[in-house]
């Protein structure tokens, strides 16, 4: 499944209070990219009331080289659901059950 790859690091430059506690790069390959954009066109995701595509981030605690600890972040869209809904026939029993 395409996704966008994080890693955040505890901001070590951090001033201000609504500067952000943790900071990183991250990346994303062409290929994925465009097979997101494919889902999201296809209609092959989830979306909250107000339209926007739902994604779901994985996160795992993890040690650089040097020693410092960050957390690897993986970003993906939201389709729990979506091919079984297209696949399946729509029921026509008015029985919610």
């Amino acid at each position: 499944m395409p996704a966008i790859n994080c890693s955040m690091f505890k901001n070590e430059r951090k001033e201000r209070d609504n500067q952000p506690d943790f900071t990183g790069p991250g990346q994303v390959t062409k290929e994925d990219l465009m097979a997101m954009l494919d889902q999201v066109t296809k209609g092959q995701f989830n979306a909250d009331d107000d339209g926007r595509v739902k994604v779901r981030i994985a996160g795992w605690k993890k040690q650089a080289a040097s020693g410092k600890a960050y957390i690897s972040l993986s970003l993906q869209i939201d389709d729990y659901g979506c091919e079984a809904q297209t696949a399946s026939t729509p029921s026509t029993s008015s029985d919610l059950f």
